[in-house]
């Protein structure tokens, strides 16, 4: 099966990359690597691996909180199996991982789809942080 070659390629070519957490939340002073840092970065190698990635977001449970000045907080997870499919065979493995996000408005569900999406890849593909 193609797709397995395409997967130890995509680790071969991150493995030389990495990506670091370049960015800072200057709110609460910490630092991330963000969804667009992962999508740039392997683009590339999943392209050159003959390899696409394909999200299924196959649960959502959505709670609603209250902030401190007495707002809706929305608190999303995303169950999301994701199929890795070779492009010259078609063959694919299926990983299932969770994403969570907290938005006050809109973007939770976007949200944590991006963050089960930046962690398949960072554990699938042992991108290296640092």
């Amino acid at each position: 099966m193609k797709v397995y070659q395409a997967i130890g390629a995509v680790s071969a070519i991150m493995s030389r990359e990495g990506i670091g957490k370049g960015r800072r939340n200057q709110q609460q002073g910490y630092n991330f690597r963000g969804i667009d840092d992962v999508l740039n970065t392997l683009s590339s190698a999943l392209v050159e691996a003959g390899l696409v990635v394909l999200p299924r977001c196959t649960e959502r449970v959505v709670t609603e909180r209250e902030t401190k000045t007495g707002g809706a907080l929305f608190n999303v997870t995303c169950r999301v199996e994701f199929d890795l499919v070779s492009t010259e065979d078609g063959s694919k493995h299926t990983v299932c991982t969770f994403g969570e996000a907290m938005d006050s408005a809109d973007k939770a569900t976007n949200k944590a789809m991006s963050a089960a999406y930046k962690y398949l890849a960072l554990l699938v593909f042992c991108i290296p942080t640092e």
